[in-house]
């Protein structure tokens, strides 16, 4: 099971797998009989729009931005008073990545990439590709050019001039073609990605190049945070969360180990024998805790606490040192797939919006 699945069984809804709205003028298909006339429609203004379903939540500057169903964003001076903006596509956006104060985008479903040049308050419309109609989950510049995104079926692409043009990356690494659901830059300059199926992989190259890592978890990984000068915590189902103090320790995984990897979850007589999920691998350290709620987003505090989100209110704080997660008392049950640190709240975002959570 995915994140999107997830959030869609536990909202109630099968909102994550609806077709968004489209306008067309005519009937024209291509070779394939895919529709290439669909053209996205802009996004509603919605009076209850800081309640609805948001899956992401940055920082652009000093200003907060979020983003979710239907197209919305909102955007904020100081975390308190949300807006929001028109979006040229309603559908459901689930990432939003700032390179600076003022330069970021957003991504979605049926391919959509937006982008804004003034902090969140307007947006550009860089791609819809309702042909290929599945979803995009991560997106990351180095600069204002170059940068690169993530999304189903091990879709991987790069752009040298800013988003307008994408081009494949290949690589052995997505033969598997899991969905890559994070892609963050670690403190030694290399590269993570994570995803479904204990998808996890390394470059040093600014993504052209990618070694399959060993994965201490058969499940899938929704996040990732960078840790000190070369660590990583990866998170994801069951609140599954591993720590890698120095990920150039993690070991590679062989074209041998990938083979029998994917034999093994091939095997339906295999797959029901209920094998434990989590192993040891060397690198990797697992975060015990008795608590079994998906972990969906997570933030790290500028005095170095770290603080992972998730289903039905779950707050789990990490202990690096002492190998564990610790679960935190909180004054909601809702379901939060991302949050930012605001003094000593949580601002967090999930299925009833946007909502500023105090610890205990």
């Amino acid at each position: 099971m995915n994140r999107w699945t997830v959030l869609a069984v536990t909202a109630g809804a099968a909102l994550m797998f609806c077709q968004p709205a489209f306008s067309q003028t005519e009937d024209n298909s291509d070779d394939t009989g895919a529709d290439t006339t669909l053209v996205p429609t802009p996004s509603k203004p919605a009076a209850r729009a800081a309640s609805s379903l948001l899956l992401d939540l940055t920082r652009a500057g000093s200003g907060w931005v979020a983003v979710g169903q239907r197209g919305n964003i909102l955007v904020s001076p100081d975390g308190a008073k949300w807006q929001q903006v028109p979006t040229p596509a309603d559908t459901t956006l689930t990432r939003v990545r700032f390179l600076d104060a003022v330069h970021g985008w957003a991504v979605g479903y049926d391919g959509t990439i937006l982008d804004s040049e003034d902090g969140g308050k307007s947006w550009k419309l860089q791609q819809f590709d309702a042909a290929w109609g599945k979803p995009y989950f991560d997106i990351l510049f180095f600069d204002a050019g170059n940068g690169l995104l993530a999304g189903a079926n091990g879709t991987l692409k790069k752009t040298a001039d800013g988003g307008k043009t994408w081009d494949a990356v290949n690589s052995d690494a997505f033969a598997d073609s899991p969905n890559l659901y994070n892609l963050i830059a670690l403190g030694d300059g290399s590269l993570l990605l994570a995803g479904e199926r204990g998808f996890l992989a390394r470059s040093m190259d600014k993504g052209a190049n990618w070694t399959r890592l060993k994965s201490p978890y058969t499940g899938s990984y929704f996040g990732a945070l960078a840790t000190g000068k070369a660590g990583v915590l990866i998170f994801g189902l069951r609140g599954n969360a591993f720590y890698a103090p120095d990920v150039a320790k993690a070991a590679p995984l062989s074209a041998k180990e990938l083979a029998a990897m994917q034999a093994a979850a091939s095997d339906a007589e295999n797959a029901g024998n209920n094998q434990n999920p989590v192993s040891e691998v060397a690198g990797w350290t697992h975060l015990k805790h008795d608590d079994t709620e998906p972990l969906f987003g997570g933030v790290a505090g500028p005095d170095g606490n770290i603080l992972l989100v998730g289903q039905n209110g779950r707050v789990m704080q990490a202990d690096l040192t002492g190998g564990a997660l610790k679960r935190m008392t909180v004054d909601t049950d809702i379901n939060m797939n991302a949050a930012l640190m605001d003094g000593a709240a949580l601002v967090t975002v999930g299925t009833s919006g946007i909502r500023r959570v105090t610890l205990q």
